[in-house]
């Protein structure tokens, strides 16, 4: 559902007889709404006090208060009654001027509208609007309509594969047991888990608390529909109840359940901004860590209007490190979903690790989500890990589980496919970072995670970002030996629909090394002129040819590109050997430079074994 942003100063037109009445609703309601920034401010990240109980009904009598005293434009007239009266839709409403839900809320009574909530993470309000009184909104300079849509866990089928065994070698694959050995299990971090709720099975005894239910369901520790579970074993298991053989990532992490969907694995998208203000009141006295967020919606608006963008950007701010899942969305660009698309978090992607403990033999799945994001551009994943035929935890009479009984390991296990999936071993890889090294900031733990990573299986920014977890590399490595990265916060809102230059999004994004600070990234290799004049416009990055099989199957490591297939006509044609080609963009000074021949690309950083595997030869 595409969100309704508001335009300054546009009135519509329409052949309703009441359009008169409507704009001098506006011209009332607009007073001391005047101003429309270019951009949202910057926050501090702080979160702000949060109503409680954490439900609908709870902000009503302020909002009315409010209007009150600010003097409501909307007279109590039959004319006014009459136009705001009928069926009504929620929405979530922000002020792009305020840094704060103070400026929305006023703006909600002064339609006559009662709040429903208080969204503070999102800087903005719930409020069940009559399409007038939305009309009238989405023409006050500033304001901001998100409809409430319904927001999704994200798992794919749950029945096992039809091409191989399931497997629990995720751990392997990153390297995590060589750091159990050593001690490090994530032993002291807790990770909140946004989704379902979490079943207190064996596998997580003395590391779970309860947190927070705020489905409806009134218990947090009751996961009806069986996501939220799988996903706490991926992230935090032990191996209690399966002997050992089905281990979590940080098998020493805690668990904190904040649930916000019910046995139908739906919520909506004001109840995760509530469950994420809830995380970031609640970080010091639960000493969360890390949050993991394995669901996400397809927003139609940039990550500056984003409410859930915005929430999460302040969990991130707070000192959280917040992991998201890609979407199963793909193989297709723009096809990230929010809010996976925010660029300070964590976003992972999925492969399928086939089974095998080597990394190097991981091929992507053809469901997860590829970028840029849409509509801002960002470079999205920014890394992958197993996510294809994982075996985790099972919730006993769940939604999955009694739907697919098939999918059942043994008494206590289960098989799931999906990005959701990668997203929990992210996490759990994030919380070993930091056991190693407590109060590692957030951008340093991704630093870390993104600068250890494994060749992915394609090398293509938007398809395996960075490349596969590599726990083991992200802890060895340490502060001393490691890398720094510096992020901002965007504020420069994208029109859905336009057009984005690459390149400004690369220089604001984790490939730039100016973002860097450390020797391995400060060359200027990063900032070369590789991405210059790359464009992205939505449909342009939608056809096949860049996310089908070519791209993300075995072609590129195969044989196939050393046959025949290069030396037949198909190559030797007009599209290769014109001057499109053969110009001065491939034969001149800009490749034929100092740049590709000199030291920075002849160092012992491109000629070590990362480059010169078999993924690359």
């Amino acid at each position: 559902m595409r969100k309704v942003v508001g335009q300054p100063g546009l009135v519509t037109q329409s052949e309703d007889p009441q359009q008169g009445s409507i704009r001098r609703l506006l011209k009332g309601v607009s007073k001391g709404h005047s101003r429309k920034p270019a951009a949202r401010r910057s926050k501090s990240g702080t979160a702000g006090s949060m109503s409680v109980p954490w439900r609908r009904g709870v902000a009503a009598a302020s909002v009315l208060g409010v209007a009150a005293l600010a003097g409501s434009a909307i007279a109590a007239t039959p004319a006014s009654a009459g136009l705001l009266s009928g069926p009504t839709t929620a929405y979530i409403v922000s002020d792009t001027g305020a840094p704060d839900a103070s400026a929305a809320l006023s703006a909600v009574g002064r339609v006559g509208a009662a709040a429903a909530e208080e969204l503070d993470a999102g800087d903005a309000v719930l409020a069940n609007l009559t399409s007038l009184q939305a009309q009238i909104l989405g023409h006050i300079p500033g304001v901001v309509l998100t409809p409430d849509v319904s927001v999704s866990v994200q798992d794919t089928t749950s029945q096992p594969s039809a091409t191989r065994a399931p497997a629990a070698v995720f751990a392997q694959q990153t390297g995590a047991p060589a750091l159990w050995t050593q001690g490090d299990t994530g032993a002291g971090v807790n990770v909140a888990i946004l989704d379902t709720g979490i079943d207190p099975l064996p596998d997580l005894a003395g590391r779970l608390t309860p947190g927070v239910d705020l489905s409806g369901e009134g218990n947090s520790l009751q996961d009806s529909y069986g996501h939220g579970t799988f996903v706490a074993g991926l992230v935090a298991g032990n191996g209690a109840s399966s002997g050992g053989a089905y281990t979590g990532e940080a098998p020493g992490a805690g668990l904190v359940s904040v649930k916000v969907a019910g046995a139908s694995g739906q919520t909506d998208l004001a109840t995760v901004i509530l469950g994420v203000g809830w995380t970031i009141l609640h970080r010091s006295a639960l000493n969360i860590g890390v949050l993991n967020m394995s669901l996400g919606y397809q927003s139609l608006v940039s990550t500056v209007f984003d409410p859930l963008d915005i929430a999460v950007q302040k969990a991130w701010q707070s000192g959280i490190v917040v992991v998201t899942s890609a979407g199963n969305a793909g193989p297709f660009n723009g096809t990230i979903l929010s809010p996976g698309d925010d660029p300070l978090v964590i976003t992972a992607g999925a492969v399928d690790d086939q089974g095998q403990a080597n990394p190097a033999d991981d091929v992507m799945t053809a469901f997860s989500s590829v970028g840029p994001t849409d509509p801002d551009g960002w470079f999205k994943p920014d890394l992958v890990a197993s996510g294809r035929s994982v075996i985790s935890l099972r919730a006993p009479g769940s939604t999955i589980d009694t739907n697919y009984p098939s999918a059942r390991i043994g008494s206590s296990n289960f098989v799931g496919s999906g990005t959701s999936f990668s997203a929990a071993i992210t996490s759990g890889a994030a919380a070993l970072v930091l056991q190693a090294d407590p109060g590692t900031t957030p951008n340093d733990v991704k630093a870390r995670l993104l600068g250890s990573t494994n060749p992915g299986p394609v090398g293509n920014p938007f398809v395996d970002g960075f490349g596969s977890l590599n726990v083991y590399g992200a802890v060895t490595d340490g502060p001393d030996g490691g890398v720094h990265l510096s992020q901002t916060t965007p504020v420069m809102p994208t029109p859905f629909g336009a057009t984005v230059s690459l390149e400004t999004t690369w220089s604001g994004s984790a490939w730039n090394g100016s973002a860097w600070n450390g020797s391995a990234w400060n060359g200027s290799a990063w900032n070369g002129s590789a991405w210059n004049g790359s464009a992205w416009n939505g449909s342009a990055w939608n056809g096949s040819a860049w996310n089908g099989s070519a791209w993300n199957g075995s072609a590129w490591n195969g044989t196939a590109w050393n046959g025949s297939a290069w030396n037949g006509s198909a190559w030797n044609g007009s599209a290769w050997n014109g001057s499109a080609w053969n110009g001065s963009a491939w034969n001149g000074s800009a490749w034929n430079g100092s740049a590709w021949n000199g030291s920075a690309w002849n160092g012992s950083a491109w000629n070590g074994s990362a480059w010169n595997g078999s993924a690359w030869n």
